[in-house]
């Protein structure tokens, strides 16, 4: 089912194609150790959860190396998934599951015009060691006056952090729903970021 509901329309870009190399300084990927010692913590708290989870948002990313700088953590999983995570977090709770709908600071770039993003979720917010962390149910996106999108799925891939198995929304995932947002800044750093694992560059 559909993320992004688009009208009929055609999104055409050029993706530039990323050659081997080795990266440059500023193409080094590092997660702050706040985050990573957060990110570690909420793998261990949530080793057991038995619904379906994935790190997401810049923080996902970067767990796969795509250069980015996360500034809090983002976790997608269901409605009832949100659920048991909150039962789960619940020492670290700062605001309790509830429907939200906000608009997200960036737009999209459809045929070059800009139109705004919304996104519904059934969410809650946890504060692990200092660190946000946002849990979002049933993510939806809406562009425009596009209809709303279907509820994002997903089947995480796992990476290991410092040790501890976690599991992260998958790469191609975003890379698609980057490109129906018009965001190939964001799909070339993907890009970079697969080429790199693919030749082993770290």
């Amino acid at each position: 089912m559909p993320v992004l509901k688009v009208p009929n329309r055609t999104i055409a870009a050029q993706i530039p194609i990323i050659e081997s190399r080795i990266p440059k300084p500023d193409e080094l990927v590092v997660l702050s150790k706040p985050l990573l010692q957060a990110t570690i913590r909420i793998g261990e708290l949530l080793k057991d959860c038995s619904a379906k989870w994935a790190f997401a948002g810049d923080l996902g990313e970067i767990l796969f190396g795509v250069n980015v700088e996360p500034d809090h953590i983002t976790i997608i999983t269901t409605s009832a998934g949100c659920d048991d995570i909150s039962k789960k977090l619940t020492p670290f709770l700062v605001q309790a599951p509830r429907i939200t709908e906000r608009r997200v600071k960036r737009s999209a770039e459809i045929n070059l015009k800009p139109l705004p993003i919304n996104v519904r979720s059934y969410s809650s917010s946890f504060n692990i060691q200092g660190q946000k962390l946002d849990v979002h149910g049933d993510l939806q996106i809406k562009v425009g006056d596009w209809d709303w999108g279907d509820s994002i799925d997903f089947e995480p891939e796992y990476v290991y952090v410092v040790g501890v198995k976690v599991p992260a929304a998958p790469l191609e995932l975003k890379k698609e729903l980057y490109r129906g947002l018009g965001w190939y800044d964001r799909v070339s750093k993907i890009h970079a970021a697969m080429a790199r694992r693919h030749h082993k560059i770290v």
